[in-house]
């Protein structure tokens, strides 16, 4: 963050005579200006609580414009929507073929020793892998 920047958030008032001014200044990122607001807002709040002390010389508070400008940036914010990864056939006939070998070495486990049957196993899962990512890549 520049040394400006810095600046704009520990004084909002001295750089912009209106809160709306801040939302309009294309020079700030969206981060940027939420903190220039929300630093306003706090000072805000603080004149506010003074004046409930009487301890200000009738200046104006600017809490509630300062408020629905800060509400009016988090609504008009750009949400960051994850886009997932698509699944592509390699990578579904890899972890089709990986699950087939597991079964096999489990059935050989059980059956006794077969390079057929883990062949077989394999090939399944490597087909099966496939048609599977094919179908969420169709899809997607």
């Amino acid at each position: 963050m520049s040394p400006h920047v810095e600046e704009l958030i520990a004084q909002p008032k001295r750089y912009f005579e209106q809160p709306r001014e801040v939302l309009l200044d294309s020079r700030l990122t969206t981060d940027e200006k939420r903190k220039i607001l929300e630093s306003w807002k706090l000072d805000a709040g603080r004149l506010v609580d003074s004046t409930a002390e009487n301890m200000t010389g009738g200046e104006e508070g600017d809490l509630r414009e300062v408020s629905k400008v800060l509400l009016e940036l988090k609504t008009t914010e750009v949400p960051v929507i994850a886009v997932p990864q698509k699944p592509s056939l390699p990578a579904g006939l890899t972890i089709g073929a990986l699950l087939g070998a597991g079964a096999g070495l489990v059935a050989i486990t059980v059956t006794g020793p077969s390079l057929s049957l883990l062949a077989q196993l394999t090939l399944a899962g490597l087909i099966v892998g496939g048609i599977v990512a094919a179908v969420r890549d169709a899809a997607a």
